[in-house]
């Protein structure tokens, strides 16, 4: 138990700002210090942090329990002396709260184990280490089902916890009816989506829905824009209802904006010009406006996520290259007092930091930003916050149509009456395709 009091201890002293979406849909930024169960990368050394699904490259985190099924961690380390890394995994509630449960009640093996599965980059400027986590492996052998958190530190400062990230690990024991539709009246009528939704429980006692079965739905990613603890409109025998006139209506938001790096060598989509200077590549991505008040366009977006990504390469993970990419947005004037332009999407993974918010240029009329990435094919978008009013806008600049491509998360929760903890009984993904 040495290493989670480590670990909580040095957490006290970390803030980040992330958001969430409750489940009255309104956005908030929070300045507070990091618990145990937030997502966060706090090292300006590692870089393309993702976590996925094995074998696919645009899914949230999510495998069945005593399946074949595995989630990979990756990063790399771009600093001149890569570290050597350890992490250890956490079962959370549904609201992502620790279930403080002992480490063998939740998995087999050992508490803390290292990343042994690392390559060094060729070709590349600059050099770095590629670190690959599988889960589970010969290591650690998941028992139960629930959300999970990987939380990735020095060997040997573990005072010093650098990665942290979520997934989940569900059974298919209850059943999950969804559709999507347009709402049938109000001011989201042609902007949002609206989702039926009934769960069967099947042959699960459940004394009381009402507090032993949890739903949460979430659009696109699971690190924001959830519906959380959904309450049920009514309940027949087996089948819990949410459906109602008014309730579980998402902004639809719009297509993600693109663009492609995967040969650093001449501008591709999205980029107007790539040069080399320094020892680094420069990419100018082109200038974007505000799409607002422009009709709905469809576009083959990737939901937010990213590719690593390089051309005629079967292994771009260590041969892809970093550069330096420009952002920039054209609008007319600066935005009001305390109102913060932030760049968005899983390349800032998923967060609102000053490490993404964007600063104007009176004299160019622009908002502007520059990040270091890894070549390949990205998605964004442009978001505002503020964060003494709490309050985040993700359709000031891109605007919200009922056509949106999206991918909803459903995710059913189950804590029946004296259990230590909460299993995912459900799962299921739909799309507005």
């Amino acid at each position: 138990m040495r290493i989670k009091t480590l670990i909580a201890s040095a957490l006290t002293v970390v803030s980040i700002i992330c958001y969430f979406t409750n489940n009255t849909l309104s956005n908030v930024i929070v300045q507070q210090d990091v618990k145990i169960t937030q997502e966060f990368i706090k090292s300006n050394d590692l870089k393309t942090v993702m976590i996925r699904k094995a074998g696919t490259e645009f899914s949230i985190p999510a495998i069945e329990l005593f399946s074949n099924e595995a989630i990979i961690l990756s990063f790399d380390d771009l600093s001149e002396n890569p570290g050597t890394y350890s992490y250890t995994l956490t079962h959370c509630n549904s609201n992502w709260d620790s279930s403080s449960l002992f480490y063998s009640d939740y998995m087999d093996g050992f508490e803390v184990n290292e990343i042994r599965d690392f390559s060094f980059s060729s070709g590349t400027i600059p050099n770095y280490m590629h670190c690959k986590l599988e889960i589970p492996n010969n290591d650690v052998k998941l028992k139960i089902s629930g959300n999970y958190l990987i939380t990735v530190f020095n060997t040997y400062n573990p005072e010093e916890i650098l990665i942290q990230k979520r997934f989940l690990v569900y059974q298919s024991l209850a059943g999950i009816e969804a559709t999507i539709r347009q709402p049938s009246a109000g001011l989201m009528r042609y902007s949002g989506q609206q989702l039926n939704l009934a769960v069967n429980t099947g042959n699960f006692r459940v004394t009381d829905p009402f507090n032993e079965v949890t739903t949460v739905v979430c659009q696109n990613n699971i690190s924001q824009g959830c519906f959380m603890e959904i309450k049920p409109t009514f309940i027949d025998g087996s089948i819990i209802d949410y459906t109602r006139p008014d309730g579980l209506i998402f902004n639809g938001g719009n297509e993600y904006r693109i663009f492609d790096t995967k040969n650093i060598r001449y501008p591709g989509r999205g980029v107007s010009d790539i040069t080399y200077k320094g020892t680094m590549f420069h990419a100018l991505i082109n200038t974007d406006k505000s799409r607002r008040n422009q009709k709905y366009s469809s576009i083959s977006d990737f939901n937010g996520y990213y590719a690593v990504n390089l051309e005629g390469s079967t292994q771009a993970n260590i041969e892809a290259d970093y550069f330096w990419a420009y952002f920039s947005l054209k609008t007319p004037m600066e935005l009001d007092e305390g109102d913060n332009v932030y760049l968005y999407g899983e390349l800032t993974n998923w967060m609102l930091s000053p490490d993404n918010k964007m600063v104007y240029n009176p004299i160019e009329g622009i908002y502007e930003l520059s990040l270091l990435l890894k070549q390949g094919a990205y998605n964004y978008a442009y978001v505002v916050g503020n964060s003494s009013k709490s309050t985040v806008d993700f359709t000031h600049f891109e605007g919200s149509f009922f056509d949106t491509e999206n991918v909803y998360t459903i995710l059913v929760y189950y804590k029946p009456l004296g259990a230590r903890y909460v299993r995912i009984i459900g799962f299921k993904q739909i799309g507005t395709l």
